[in-house]
């Protein structure tokens, strides 16, 4: 909430909570451990809420990034929208505030606690740990809390995190029975110390419940076990079996696993999360039909192996955004879905200055594949605001205002310590018991509604379309574990549609069920926290001309909250167009025909020879950086305005040499200003990588597509008009003609980059480029 704005009423906190409305500004190793005992019961800010997060955003608008009245530093976002209405959100531990910055452990936040109504206007709630209710199995004063993960599971919330320090990086667990907490660890780590062997960096951990109860458990980093799957044990508290490596060496980490149409989305996110401005962290997905895998990306190329596939979700695109990874998606209430990732503000004017703010955007599924914004990638301007109140709907905090009975019985309400106000029927009767929304949109919606079971008697459900006491389509749970939607004429059940839940779930702990009902089709899902894990499915048709949500029970038996009923949001159905290449500037090409270069120079001491129609060049042991030997780079002039070099390259990394050894198609300005895009081996893998550090080192830079021996790259070349930054897009293929097109990284405004070829960062290899064309 912005200062300038008014708090609206607040409702009673949870007990044991108190209030504050920001973030305490902390000096000292004192104010830090006493705001962390308080943290340790909870603290809860103040909740009014207002259409947007800045005044000079217009209501119903937001801008990124988000929470930038609280939070300066606000990175490895996880997101859950508790059963009490508000979205929570946590982070890794931070100063949160630049000017609250101080040492290691001084002015920390232990993963810091923020709510909102709206996922726009944000207030402070606490921390998780403290020096009163952290893990004893670890030393508070030299440990690091990282990369929290949410989920509400079997009736409590459990927060997964990395345990860090030293070498003895683990994955832990703390539980809570409201998400502001209090958390308590649970008292040991889940995956052992050295669990692999120390393989995999044992980080960054992510959780998935399957349709048949299996807890999964994902983790990993950039060592070359890579990204890790892993069964968890009933209760979620250790693994069990053996883990299967599902993203590959030095690929990735920040796994996040959601299902969707029959098929597994594993989200992760690419090298150069903590490089600040220059780190690029974009994030990619690949789908199976399993949890474990095998993953593979949109051209079929898996996520593991030696050429590792992940199709691009978000990726820097030239704005002020850069980092912009470790997601974690949500749901608003009209269906749409968003993704928050943690970026750096390469303006930032402070280069010491580290924080990672948390942005947000709209993830758009299209033809199967998710994306941000559909291939515009993260925002830095003015943007739709998720939908964060219903058409018609109540959290009962207000009793049942804005609701009738209709049916068997009176309703009334109950409070509890988790969800705050909810409402059950008062009638034992075995006929449904309606409770619906006195005004509400027809046609297509998106309803939900939180429900439990208080007995084995009777039935809970969603009504998805009713006319009256006795027509009606209902999405009932029943104490056997079956999801069924009854569709009833005049009393008489005409049709019915059911699935089962896995044995043995809890109903008598709150679950969401859900529809979205598009032309006549209702999509019902069941689930237990609205974060894309689906513990089953239904789809049927629904009247048209009924009257949309509301809330059911038979005997008396449900208990609901949250029922809502909104607008369903407008799906973006087509991407933004790939970079359109124009015809060939053949004055400015170079097929190397001859040894007579025409309009090349060299940076450096010329190197590599024409042979056969192809430029011969094996790889120097030499970079950019200024701290050996200087590369060299064979540079011509180019075009101005907007153009695409382009390269054919053959490198045989297959059988490489371990090292960087590397050749490709530059930009170039000077060793410091310039970009090169090139493959390499990392490891067990190859990888194609715009480079943007100055050395061998990969950890800042962007992946493109998938490697190959030989592969064409490309560079295309645009002016900001804002800034006149010059600003250059990859592309890979692998034949010539299926380009995957990357992300976007700057050179300076003023001198005109020169274009040409590098091979170097070790040697071992030798590259063989075709040509250099350029195209309008």
């Amino acid at each position: 909430m912005s200062p300038a704005m008014s708090p609206a009423p607040s409702p009673a906190p949870a007990p044991g909570v108190s209030r504050t409305t920001t973030p305490p500004r902390r000096r000292g190793r004192v104010a830090a451990l006493l705001v962390a005992v308080a943290a340790s019961v909870g603290l809860v800010a103040s909740s009014g809420v207002t259409a947007s997060a800045d005044p000079d955003d217009a209501p119903g608008t937001y801008r990124n990034h988000v929470m930038d009245n609280l939070a300066d530093a606000f990175s490895d976002p996880s997101i859950i929208r508790g059963k009490d209405g508000y979205w929570y959100a946590y982070a890794t531990q931070t100063s949160m505030r630049k000017d609250n910055q101080g040492g290691p452990w001084e002015d920390q936040y232990f993963m810091p606690i923020t709510r909102s109504k709206d996922l726009v206007n944000w207030e402070y709630v606490g921390e998780v740990f403290g020096p009163d209710n952290h893990p004893e199995w670890r030393d508070f004063a030299t440990t690091y809390y990282w990369a929290p993960d949410v989920r509400y599971i079997d009736g409590k919330y459990y927060l997964y995190y990395s345990v860090a320090g030293g070498d003895k990086n683990t994955i832990a667990l703390a539980t809570a029975d409201h998400p502001a907490g209090p958390w308590r660890d649970i008292g040991h780590p889940v995956l052992p110390y050295d669990y692999q062997d120390k393989v995999v960096n044992q980080i960054d951990p992510a959780v998935f419940v399957d349709d048949d109860g299996q807890k999964y458990l994902y983790y990993g980093s950039f060592k070359d076990g890579g990204i890790q799957a892993v069964h968890l044990n009933d209760d979620g508290t250790e693994v069990v079996g053996d883990p299967v490596q599902v993203v590959g060496a030095r690929r990735g980490e920040a796994a996040y696993v959601v299902k969707r149409d029959g098929w597994y989305y594993l989200f992760y996110s690419g090298l150069g999360c903590c490089a600040k401005a220059d780190g690029a962290y974009p994030v990619f997905v690949g789908r199976a039909k399993d949890p474990m895998g095998p993953f593979v990306d949109a051209e079929g190329v898996g996520l593991t192996g030696l050429h590792l596939g992940g199709t691009i979700v978000n990726s820097p695109n030239g704005n002020r955004w850069v980092s912009t990874g470790h997601s974690a998606n949500v749901v608003d209430k009209s269906g749409q879905d968003w993704i928050l990732t943690n970026g750096f503000d390469r303006t930032e004017t402070d280069p010491s200055w580290g924080g990672r703010p948390a942005v947000m955007d709209r993830l758009d599924w299209i033809d199967g594949w998710p994306t941000v914004r559909a291939g515009e990638w993260t925002s830095d301007d003015v943007e739709t605001a998720p939908v964060g109140a219903w058409d018609a709907g109540s959290d009962f905090t207000d009793g049942l205002r804005g609701f009738a009975a209709v049916g068997a019985g009176p309703w009334t309400t109950g409070t509890d310590a988790d969800s705050g106000g909810f409402a059950r029927p008062v009638s034992r009767g075995a006929d449904p018991q309606l409770l619906l929304p006195r005004k509400a949109p027809r046609g297509d919606v998106r309803l939900e509604a939180d429900v439990r079971l208080r007995d084995d008697a009777g039935r809970v459900g969603l009504v998805l379309a009713s006319d009256g006491e006795d027509d009606h389509a209902i999405a009932w749970l029943d104490a056997s574990g079956r999801l069924s939607v009854e569709l009833t004429r005049h009393g008489v059940v005409v049709q019915r549609k059911a699935t089962r839940l896995y044995d043995g779930v809890d109903l008598g702990t709150w679950h969401a069920l859900t529809a979205e009902v598009r032309d006549g089709r209702a999509d019902v899902q069941v689930s237990a926290d609205l974060l894309g894990i689906p513990l089953a499915e239904l789809s049927v048709d629904v009247p048209r001309s009924w009257d949309r949500g509301g809330a059911a029970s038979t005997r008396g038996s449900g208990e609901l909250d949250n029922v809502g009923v909104t607008t369903l949001y407008t799906p973006v159905t087509e991407k933004v167009a790939d970079p359109e290449v124009g015809p060939e500037l053949t004055e400015y090409g170079e097929e190397f025909d001859d040894a007579d270069l025409d309009g090349w120079s060299w940076f450096g001491p010329a190197d590599g020879q024409v042979a056969d129609g192809e430029y011969v060049w094996p790889t120097q042991d030499a970079d950019f950086s200024g701290k050996g030997t200087m590369a060299s780079a064979l540079l011509r002039d180019a075009p101005t305005g907007t153009y695409t070099a382009e390269t054919k390259l053959h490198l045989p990394i297959t059988d490489a040499p371990d090292g960087r050894s590397q050749a490709g198609i530059i930009a170039f300005q000077s060793p410091e200003d310039s970009i090169h895009l090139a493959p390499t081996r990392t490891g067990p893998s190859r990888q194609v990588f715009l480079w943007i550090g100055r050395d061998r080192d990969s950890w800042p830079e962007m992946q493109i597509g998938p490697s190959a021996d030989t592969m064409w790259l490309r560079l295309r070349h645009t002016v900001d008009p804002d800034t006149g930054e010059h600003l250059f897009r990859a592309a890979t293929s692998r034949d010539g003609k299926h380009y995957v097109w990357g992300g976007v990284w700057h050179l300076p405004a003023g001198q005109e980059p020169r274009i040409g070829l590098v091979s170097l960062a070790g040697t071992g290899l030798t590259a063989e480029f075709d040509y250099v064309r350029f195209y309008r």
